[in-house]
């Protein structure tokens, strides 16, 4: 009798731990983590990542229950291409269980910029000393910016500019060297000859720019390249 009892307490045990090994394995989710991980590999494949770059993940709810994929994760995006700010990243499970979601993450570029160091004001001339390179983010740079000295050198400012300002196209003009009105020298040469006559600015010009010049002896509007006169 003793026997028997103890037999169907065995056999009850090996049945609650059958049960509970089936509670186990119906518990066994996916890892968010491994969700978000995935996210980050896919940005990373579609991008130029010899940029400097951020990808944060938005943090999924941890109470996401979904069950472990038998298969590799798949992330995918509607997007044609990838673009720095908020992306919306599909991942899905092609195996057993299938499931899919969206989530969103942020991608941000950064570059080292021109900015300046101290405030100037409307008509400064740009010089080496009033800039900085800084790294910024990019994304919030919708008009633009500058990485190299030269291209804002000798420019003038359009407004008042505060310290700190990331430089951008419409920050800057190009000096108005020659007026219009301005008496010049037409100068038309060859390997084989050159030919000096004098003329007249028919507008405003900035060094390297096409202006329209009237010959004072013959009369006739031209239109040539403004140089500075190198002296000998």
């Amino acid at each position: 009798m003793t026997h028997t009892k103890h037999h169907r307490i065995l056999l009850a045990s090996f049945i609650l731990c059958l049960g509970t090994m089936e509670t186990l394995w119906a518990k066994e989710y996916q890892s968010l983590d491994a969700i978000q991980e995935t996210i980050v590999h896919f940005i990373q494949a579609n991008i130029d990542t010899h940029q400097d770059h951020d990808i944060s993940v938005n943090r999924l709810d941890s109470r996401l229950k979904l069950g472990k994929c038998s298969v590799p994760l798949e992330a995918y995006s509607h997007a044609n291409h990838l673009e720095a700010g908020t992306l919306s990243i599909g991942v899905r499970c092609h195996g057993k269980p299938s499931w899919s979601l969206f989530n969103s993450a942020k991608l941000t570029f950064y570059q080292q910029v021109l900015t300046l160091k101290q405030s100037l004001k409307r008509n400064t001339i740009i010089r080496a000393e009033h800039i900085i390179i800084e790294k910024q983010a990019t994304n919030q740079l919708r008009r633009g910016y500058f990485t190299d000295y030269q291209q804002v050198a000798n420019k003038l400012t359009t407004r008042h500019l505060h310290v700190g300002t990331v430089l951008n196209p419409t920050h800057l003009t190009t000096q108005k060297l020659i007026k219009k009105g301005e008496q010049v020298t037409i100068l038309a040469s060859s390997p084989a000859f050159s030919i000096k006559m004098p003329g007249r600015a028919l507008m405003d010009g900035s060094l390297g720019e096409q202006i329209r010049i009237k010959n004072s002896k013959t009369k006739k509007i031209i239109e040539g390249i403004y140089r500075i006169k190198n002296n000998p």
